[in-house]
C-alpha cells in the first residue's frame, strides 16, 4: 500500500473528513460524486459520524470506536485527495454498492471504490431507502441520503436541466418574485394583487401544489421526506415552463438557508448564461437579465394567531352548512386552525426558519418587506408601493447609465407649481409691457371662444396674431396664464404659404410663409345630468 493510501485511509476513516472538504467546496470530490457511478452516499445504521472506506487498496477494518477527531493536516488533505481522485479515474469502477453493516468486516473488500456518508440519526430513516443484497446485507440508493451543502446541490439539479433541456434551453423568466408570509397573512388572497401590480399573467408557481404531484406523493408515501435537493429541483424545472417567460410569483419558496442559496446560485448562473450566450444570435434573446424581488407578507404573533383560529371558526361553520344542504366542498381543517399552541408554534416556525432563511438574500437581491397586518385594501396598497417600477433595479445597467440623466416626470412636476409662481411674478416685473399685452390678447382672441365651448370641455383656437412671430416669449406667456387660471394647453403650430402679391415682371404668385399657432385648451366641463 502507497503512502498516499495510508494517509487516505487514516484520513477517511475520520468523522471530519467529508464535512470540510464539502464546506471547503472541494471541487474535485464534487465532481467526483456528481459524475463518478461507484461512489455512494449510504447510511452507516447507528454510526453518529461520517466514514469514507475505499474498497480498493484499503480495507474496511476500521473500528468506529477507534475514529479520530485530531485535526486534519492540510498535507494530509492534499495527498488523500491526490488518492481519492486517482482511485475515481483509474478505471476502478466496477462496483457500484458497498458491504455494509454495523460491524465492517476486516476481509471485506472490492473491486472499484464507494463512499460511505451517515446521517445524524441513525434510527430515522425516512430519509432513506435500502435494497436487500444477495448476501443479505442492506445498500443505500445512491440518491437516499440528503446533502445539505449548497453548491453540490446546484450543481446536481443543474446537471439534471441540463440533461433534460439541454444547456443552451435554460430559458429562466428574467422577473421571479418570491412570496413567503406569516400565517395568516393572507399570501394566497394576495397573489392577485402582486399579479395585477407588475401586469403578470403566468399562474404563481405554489410550491405546495408541487408538493403534491404524483412524483412527491410516491416519495412520501413511501416513508421518506422530500428534501430540499427534490423540492428546488422541482420549483427550477417549473420556472423552465415557456408559460413562464415574461416573469412569475413562486409561492412559498425559499422555505430553508438551502433553498435560499440556491436562488442566489441560480441568479449567478443567470447571469453566466447571458454572457455565455450573448454573441448567438438564435438564443441570446432569451437569456436575460434577471430580476429577483423577494417578498415578505408580514404579520405579528397576536395578529398571526387571531387570525389562524379565526379562520378555522369559518371552516367549521362553511362544512356544517355543507352536511346539511349537500351543497359546496367540505374544507380541511388544519390542527393550527383549532388549536392555539399548535398555531403558536406554526407562527414559531416562520419566524425561527423561513424568516431567518429569507434574510440570508436581502444583500444579494430586492428585500420587500410587507406590512399585512391590516385590512386587504391596505395591504394591496402597501404592494402597490413596495413593488412599483423601479428602473435602477429593472434596466440593465448600462441602459440606465445611459437614460438616468433625463429626469423623471415626477422630478420635474415636484416643484412645477413654484417655478411657474416664479414666472408668473418675474413677467410682471421684467417684462410688463409684452406681459399686458399677452394678457390683453387673451381676453380678446381666446375668452370668447372657450366660454361657447364650455359645456365640451375642450376650445381649440387658432391664432397668427404676430405677437407670437415677433417674440417667442409671449407663447410662454399665454401657456403659463392659462395654466394659473386652472386649464391645460397644448401648444402646436403649422406653417403655410400665404399669397401676397404677383410679381410685375413675369406675372407669378408670390407667397410668404405665416405660422399658425395651434392651442388645444382643455378644462373640466359642467355636468348637465346625473
Amino acid at each position: 500500500m502507497s503512502a498516499n493510501l495510508r494517509k487516505a485511509k487514516k484520513l477517511f476513516s475520520s468523522r471530519f473528513i467529508f464535512p470540510k472538504l464539502i464546506s471547503n467546496n472541494n471541487k474535485s470530490i464534487n465532481k467526483i460524486l456528481i459524475n463518478n457511478p461507484s461512489f455512494q452516499i449510504v447510511n452507516k445504521k447507528r454510526y453518529f459520524q461520517t466514514s469514507i472506506f475505499l474498497h480498493s487498496e484499503i480495507s474496511t477494518s476500521t473500528n468506529p470506536e477507534e475514529l479520530t477527531s485530531d485535526p486534519i493536516d492540510n498535507d494530509v488533505m492534499d495527498s488523500a485527495m491526490e488518492s481519492l481522485s486517482n482511485l475515481a479515474t483509474t478505471g476502478n469502477t466496477t462496483t457500484s454498492s458497498a458491504n455494509v453493516d454495523n460491524n465492517p468486516s476486516p476481509n471485506t473488500s472490492t473491486s472499484g471504490a464507494s463512499c460511505s456518508i451517515t446521517a445524524p440519526n441513525s434510527d430515522d430513516r425516512s430519509n432513506t431507502s435500502t435494497a436487500a443484497a444477495a448476501d443479505g446485507t442492506f445498500i443505500e440508493e445512491k440518491d437516499s441520503i440528503e446533502v445539505k451543502d449548497p453548491n453540490l446541490i446546484f450543481q446536481l439539479i443543474v446537471k439534471n436541466l441540463e440533461d433534460k433541456f439541454g444547456r443552451n434551453r435554460l430559458y429562466f423568466p428574467k422577473e421571479i418574485y418570491f412570496l413567503v408570509g406569516a400565517p395568516g397573512s393572507g399570501k394566497g388572497t394576495m397573489l392577485k394583487y402582486i399579479n395585477a401590480q407588475r401586469g403578470l399573467t403566468a399562474r404563481p408557481i405554489t410550491v405546495s401544489e408541487l408538493l403534491n404531484s404524483a412524483e412527491m406523493q410516491e416519495i412520501k408515501n413511501s416513508g421518506k421526506l422530500i428534501s430540499d435537493r427534490q423540492v428546488i429541483e422541482a420549483v427550477f424545472t417549473k420556472l423552465l415552463d415557456p408559460m413562464n417567460e415574461n416573469g412569475v410569483v413562486v409561492d412559498g419558496f425559499p422555505r430553508t438557508v438551502v433553498q435560499a442559496q440556491c436562488i442566489s446560485l441560480l441568479y449567478d448562473l443567470m447571469l453566466q448564461l447571458r454572457q455565455e450566450f450573448q454573441n448567438d444570435p438564435i438564443v441570446s434573446q432569451k437569456f436575460r437579465r434577471p430580476s429577483f424581488r423577494l417578498c415578505v407578507l408580514f404579520v405579528d404573533e397576536k395578529v398571526s394567531i387571531e387570525r389562524q383560529l379565526s379562520r378555522g371558526k369559518k371552516i367549521i361553520e362553511q362544512n356544517k352548512i355543507v352536511k346539511e344542504t349537500g351543497l359546496g366542498q367540505m374544507q380541511e381543517v388544519r390542527q393550527t386552525d383549532i388549536d392555539e399552541s399548535a398555531a403558536k408554534l406554526r407562527y414559531k416556525y416562520f419566524r425561527d426558519s423561513i424568516y431567518e432563511s429569507v434574510k440570508f438574500l436581502k444583500d444579494k437581491i430586492p428585500f420587500n418587506f410587507i406590512d399585512a397586518s391590516g385590512t386587504i385594501e391596505d395591504t394591496a396598497e402597501n404592494i402597490a408601493k413596495e413593488l412599483a417600477y423601479q428602473s435602477s433595479l429593472e434596466l440593465g445597467k448600462t441602459t440606465f447609465d445611459l437614460i438616468s440623466s433625463i429626469p423623471t416626470s415626477e422630478e420635474i412636476c415636484t416643484h412645477a407649481r413654484q417655478l411657474l409662481v416664479r414666472r408668473l411674478d418675474g413677467y410682471s416685473q421684467r417684462n410688463s409691457e409684452l406681459f399686458r399685452k399677452v394678457i390683453q390678447v387673451i381676453k380678446t382672441e381666446f375668452l370668447h371662444i372657450i366660454q361657447r365651448q364650455a359645456l365640451s370641455g375642450v376650445a381649440i383656437i387658432r391664432s397668427e396674431n404676430p405677437i407670437f412671430k415677433e417674440n417667442p416669449l409671449a407663447l410662454t406667456m399665454v401657456l403659463d396664464v392659462l395654466t394659473e387660471r386652472g386649464f391645460q394647453v397644448i401648444l402646436d403650430y403649422e406653417r403655410k404659404l400665404v399669397p401676397t402679391r404677383i410679381d410685375p415682371f413675369d406675372h407669378t404668385i408670390i407667397h410668404e410663409p405665416v405660422r399658425v399657432f395651434h392651442f388645444e385648451i382643455q378644462f373640466e366641463k359642467p355636468r348637465i345630468r346625473n
